[in-house]
This record gives C-alpha cells, structure tokens and sequence, in this order.
C-alpha cells in the first residue's frame, strides 16, 4: 500500500461532489475537514483490508474497482458487493464502530486511488460541523437501504431478474468482472450464471 502524503487536488474534486450529492456541505466546511483525509494508491489484487483485520478507516473511492468478499474455512468465495462509483464509502462498519475483526476482504481488481479518514475523525468532525453531522446519518441511511434491498433481492427475486438487475447497477463494470465473481455476487453457481446468459441471448 503507497500513501501519498500530499493528496491531489483533484481526487478532493470527486469527493467533494460525490459527499454533496448525498448531503450539502459547503466550502468552508470542506476546507476544514479535508487534512484529515490521506490520499492512498493500490494496484491490482492488494488488500484494502482482509478478513480479520481491525479496520480504523473510512475509505472514500475515487477511481478504481474493488470487490469485497467473505472466505469460508473451505477456500470458497462468497462476493458481497463491488465498489466501482466514485465516492462509494468502502469499509467494514462492524469492525470501525465496535473494534471487532472484519468479517471480510476488500480487493482491488483494477489500479485504485482512494482518500481515507479516521473514523474518529470522522465522528470528531460530525460532532464540530452540524452539515458534517448530517452527512454521516446520510451515508448510514445510504447503507441501511442498499443493505435492506440486497436482503429483498435475495427473498424476492429469481436468479434472472437478480442478473438484470446486476446488468443496470454495475454496467460500467460488468465486461470486466468475470463471471465466476458475478455468479457469486448472485448467489448462484456459474453453470447458472451461463444459463442464464444463455437464455437473455447474451452468449
């Protein structure tokens, strides 16, 4: 892992707009909280953090692509999401607010830039800056929500309409993923990823 010590301007651009998209911060805010992030560099197939690493960190994506992953004692991977858009928050929720080993891997699957924070920083700020405050209760809703529809897709979804749905959420990625990854991330083997391919014309 490179960590760059002085961070581009640049990737506080992307951040910047991609945090007010959620929830309006304003400049002065901004210039405030931004020494607190690090710019962090990493190549394809590092580690972000691994299963049972205690994770200190909020990592805000700035270009890249990562999957996050479960491990089971038998050597097979479960994927658990893909972080591709710019300023998609990767961490391990768990393990930042109460110290407990993450339950999962983070790995970069293509050259990654990120800007980190402390958490506690990261709380420091929302308990100084009103706006900064708001903004995290939005990315925890944000969080709920994707969390609560992954657990609908699963209950009320066929295998099909889960790989479509797929198709619209990841199509900036989806040509690059391979399929064993994807029929994971849908909970499905990748004979039944094929087969559905098959059947959506798209082999």
């Amino acid at each position: 892992m490179k960590i760059v010590g002085d961070t581009l301007e640049e990737k506080f651009l992307v951040l910047f707009s991609s945090l007010n998209d959620i929830s309006p911060i304003s400049k002065e805010v901004w210039e405030n909280v931004k020494p607190f992030f690090k710019s962090i560099s990493l190549d394809t197939s590092e580690y972000l953090f691994r299963s049972g690493d205690i994770v200190e960190d909020f990592y805000f994506l700035t270009s890249g692509l990562a999957r996050y992953y479960y491990l089971r004692e038998d050597g097979k991977e479960f994927n658990k999401s893909f972080a591709v858009k710019k300023g998609h928050l990767l961490s391990s929720i768990s393990s930042v607010t109460a110290q407990m080993p993450s339950p999962f891997s983070v790995e970069i699957l293509s050259p990654f830039e990120c800007l980190t924070i402390k958490y506690q920083d990261f709380l420091m700020l929302g308990n100084k800056y009103p706006e900064w405050n708001h903004l995290t209760l939005r990315i925890y809703e944000s969080l709920t929500v994707k969390k609560e529809r992954r657990e609908a897709d699963f209950l009320l979804l066929s295998a099909t309409q889960r790989y479509q749905k797929f198709l619209k959420e990841y199509n900036e990625v989806v040509g690059v993923l391979p399929n064993y990854y994807i029929a994971s991330y849908l909970g499905i083997t990748e004979v039944g990823l094929s087969r559905i391919r098959g059947s959506l014309g798209l082999t």
